[in-house]
């Protein structure tokens, strides 16, 4: 599967899970929300299973939130 094709699927995955409009506000959103979960070591697919299994947008933003407040120490 093309990059381009992956990633208009993962945009479209976050839209039906968080029953949102196509509005380019909404594009900027959901990147951002990726872009801070990698950060903290969570990729797109993660923060997917996550809203699948009933946590709240909310919720995940407290998530990486807090994991970029106190990140893990390296063994």
């Amino acid at each position: 599967m093309p990059a381009g094709t992956q990633i208009a699927n993962t945009f479209e995955a976050f839209f039906t899970r968080l029953h949102e409009s196509r509005e380019v506000a909404v594009y900027e959103a959901i990147e951002r929300l990726v872009q801070a979960g990698e950060t903290v070591g969570l990729d797109a697919h993660s923060l997917l299973r996550m809203l699948d299994r009933g946590m709240t947008f909310e919720q995940l933003l407290e998530l990486i939130e807090s994991k970029m407040e106190f990140p893990q120490k390296a063994a």
